[in-house]
């Protein structure tokens, strides 16, 4: 393979809000929800019957029509994600959170992730692995992060990382464009919490090439019918 290496790039703005516990709902947070971020939340998750379970989420795309019109595919090598600043969490009682930060080549619905991710700390399964119906080859960069705060420590709400894992496929696509999303979990128990996210963006390295004719057509027959799909 001699083709071009290249660099994508996707950016993040910050996010926040205060979800309280006793009406289920959320209110923006002292940090404006500057993008198009997704103050929601999500009830009846599997086997875990109780209040609904709040998250945020924001998506941003990433075209890669140049590669399509040259007839390429791109081969990911490697990915970065840069996001310094603070991940907040002010609850009393639980103050914790998990950080999903993927890279698909094709439509998801952040809601079924975090049936994944919420589940992930009591049953060990994510998001396209064992366990679930999803094509793990459509996650061309994925990572999960569960932090906690610590209340001996000077700032208790300052999460901090204790799990970082990563579940990227590294499969070649030829879609036209990668979806990036950054989701958020935060643990509430009972009480009124605020959550702060900072900024971030996303580094994908690869290569874009031509591939056999055949194998190209095959890939671009997998796109289309990804197009038609969500989940």
């Amino acid at each position: 393979m001699s083709g071009e290496e290249i660099r994508l790039t996707a950016d993040f703005t910050p996010s926040g809000g205060a979800w309280n516990a006793a009406t289920q709902t959320w209110t923006p947070g002292i940090v404006p929800v500057t993008g198009p971020w997704n103050l929601a939340s999500k009830s009846g998750l599997e086997g875990l019957p109780g209040p609904l379970v709040p998250y945020l989420w924001t998506m941003t795309t990433i075209d890669l029509g140049g590669l399509e019109l040259d007839k390429e595919t791109f081969f990911p090598v490697g990915s970065t994600i840069q996001d310094p600043g603070i991940y907040g969490n002010t609850s009393e009682t639980t103050p914790a959170m998990a950080v999903i930060d993927m890279i698909t080549d094709k439509l998801i619905d952040p809601s079924e992730v975090i049936d994944f991710a919420y589940l992930y700390s009591n049953n060990g399964s994510m998001y396209g692995m064992l366990g679930n119906a999803d094509d793990e080859t459509t996650i061309v960069m994925g990572q999960y992060r569960f932090m906690t705060g610590n209340s001996n420590l000077t700032y208790p709400a300052m999460m901090r990382t204790e799990v970082s894992t990563s579940f990227s496929s590294g499969e070649p696509t030829a879609a036209s464009k990668l979806y990036c999303y950054r989701i958020v979990q935060p643990w509430v128990d009972g009480d009124t919490t605020t959550i702060t996210v900072p900024a971030a963006r996303f580094y994908l390295t690869g290569v874009r090439d031509q591939e056999d004719d055949k194998v190209y057509m095959m890939r671009l027959k997998r796109s289309y019918e990804l197009d038609q799909t969500q989940s």
